[in-house]
C-alpha cells in the first residue's frame, strides 16, 4: 500500500507554524487546512492535512476532507522561500511564508 493511500483517510495534524511544517515535511508538497493567515497573505500557520514528494500526494491525501473544509491549499516547503501555491479553493500568487 502506497504512502498517499494509506494516509488518505487520516486526520489532519495537529495545528503547526509555517517553520514547523517545514521542518517536518522538507522540499514536500503539502495539502493545508484551518490555514491561519496575517494580513499580507503569509501563513502563519495551519493543519497538515497531506504531504508527500510528488506534486499529487497530498491532493490525494486530501480528498475525503473537502466536504468538511471550505479551502484546502497546495503548498510546496522548498525551493526559493517563496510558497508555491495551487489551491483546490483558493487560487492566488505565490505567498511568502510567515515569519
Amino acid at each position: 500500500m502506497s504512502e498517499a493511500h494509506a494516509l488518505s483517510t487520516s486526520e489532519p495534524s495537529e495545528p503547526l507554524s509555517w517553520q514547523e511544517i517545514c521542518r517536518r515535511y522538507p522540499d514536500q508538497w503539502v495539502a493545508l487546512v484551518e490555514i491561519d493567515w496575517t494580513d499580507e497573505e503569509e501563513i502563519v500557520g495551519a493543519r497538515v492535512a497531506g504531504h508527500g514528494p510528488r506534486r499529487a500526494d497530498p491532493l490525494e491525501q486530501a480528498r475525503h476532507l473537502h466536504s468538511r473544509y471550505q479551502e484546502i491549499g497546495h503548498f510546496f516547503t522548498g525551493g526559493s522561500g517563496r510558497l508555491a501555491s495551487a489551491s483546490s479553493r483558493h487560487e492566488g500568487a505565490p505567498l511568502q511564508p510567515g515569519g
